[in-house]
Formats: C-alpha cells, sequence, structure tokens
C-alpha cells in the first residue's frame, strides 16, 4: 500500500502532536527527537528537518498545546452573557479537574523553563496571554457595574496563582484533594476577588 505523502503543515503537526504525548509521558528532560521520530516511525532527519533542535521542537510543541487550550479560553471568555457568568465558566474549564487538557505538560514547562530559553520565552508569553484574557473580561464587568474590583490584572494573576497551585497538587498527587473541594475554592475565590455573594456565580441574573 502506497504510503500518504502528507503536507508539510500536516507533518508539522504530526510532529507537535507525537511531541506533546512524549513530553506528557517521559517529561521533558527524557524526551528525545528518537523518541517522536519512533512514535511515528519516521527518522530523525525528518524531525530535525522541520525543527532544527530538541529545543526548538519542544517549544513547538509546547506552544501548539497550550495555545489551543488558551484559544478555548478566549471563545469562553467572548461568549455571550453577563461577565460574572462567563468568568465563572472560564475558571471552572480552567481548574485541574475541568476540561483543559494541558495541565501536565505546563507543569513540565514550568520545571523545565529555568534551564531552557526557548521554552521559557513561549512559556511566559502564553502564560501572560492567560492573565491578560482574564483580567480584559474582569475590566469589562467592572466597566458593566456587575461587580467591584480595584485592580483586575492583580485579580487575574491571583486566580490564576491558585489555580495554578491547586493543578500542580492535583497532577503530582492524585487524589489529594477532591473535585468537590477544588471547584468550592474556586467558586470562593472568584467571589471574594469580585465582591459578589457566591450564589451570583450561577444565578440566572
Amino acid at each position: 500500500m502506497a504510503r500518504v505523502r502528507l503536507s508539510v503543515e500536516e507533518r508539522r503537526e504530526d510532529l507537535l502532536r507525537a511531541a506533546v504525548d512524549q513530553i506528557q509521558t517521559r517529561g521533558v528532560a527524557a524526551v528525545r527527537i528518537a523518541d517522536v521520530a519512533t512514535a511515528l516511525g519516521v527518522s530523525n532527519a525528518l524531525v530535525l528537518y522541520h525543527f532544527s533542535t530538541k529545543e526548538a521542537l519542544l517549544a513547538a510543541a509546547f506552544r501548539h498545546s497550550a495555545g489551543e487550550d488558551l484559544a478555548q479560553l478566549r471563545e469562553l471568555l467572548g461568549s455571550r452573557g453577563s461577565a460574572l457568568h462567563r468568568l465563572h465558566a472560564a475558571t471552572r474549564w480552567y481548574a485541574p479537574t475541568g476540561e483543559a487538557k494541558g495541565w501536565r505538560l505546563w507543569i513540565e514547562g514550568w520545571a523545565a523553563a529555568p534551564r531552557e530559553p526557548a521554552l521559557h520565552e513561549v512559556a511566559s508569553e502564553l502564560d501572560q496571554q492567560w492573565k491578560a484574557a482574564l483580567a480584559a473580561v474582569i475590566t469589562e464587568g467592572v466597566e458593566a457595574g456587575e461587580f467591584q474590583c480595584a485592580d483586575p490584572v492583580a485579580t487575574a494573576w491571583r486566580l490564576t496563582a491558585l489555580l495554578d497551585g491547586l493543578a500542580v497538587q492535583m497532577t503530582s498527587y492524585a487524589g489529594s484533594l477532591s473535585r468537590a473541594t477544588l471547584l468550592d475554592w474556586s467558586d470562593e475565590a472568584l467571589a471574594r476577588e469580585l465582591g459578589v455573594d457566591r450564589a451570583a456565580l450561577t444565578g440566572d441574573g
């Protein structure tokens, strides 16, 4: 049977997805070009043709996967409804018991970033975009009179710091917290930061 010839973009997509899988399975430090090549049944040379170094491949894989979650976050925050309800939906989705896919990848990225300049640059850029997206909707809600928040940027930082920390605990120590407890803490933090009653997060108003 003749091998299907992939376009350059299709091949890059395959390589990036394979690299993400290998990072999540082996960890950033242990992944080799050969692992990605073997997973797809291609040569090391083909991987290096598309990504000149292992470091370039891993940084691109991180951007690819984390970027997909960022796009989903922006879609949630840009949907119809009040800013309060969109923020609640986004934090529920972003929480490590939600549907965001990249927590193990992010944890690997945080651990490796101090030693990997290319990965550090990508992770830092995407992290700032997450916080900026949340801060923009918090600002929108303040301007609409939905809630009070003196510093939307600081609030976005505190909320993401809480969820990031819980993600490390939930991912590294499975079963350490129940889903109900984690979401309870997430809702409590959001309501406190925005100065609203917790009931307002799920109300119809």
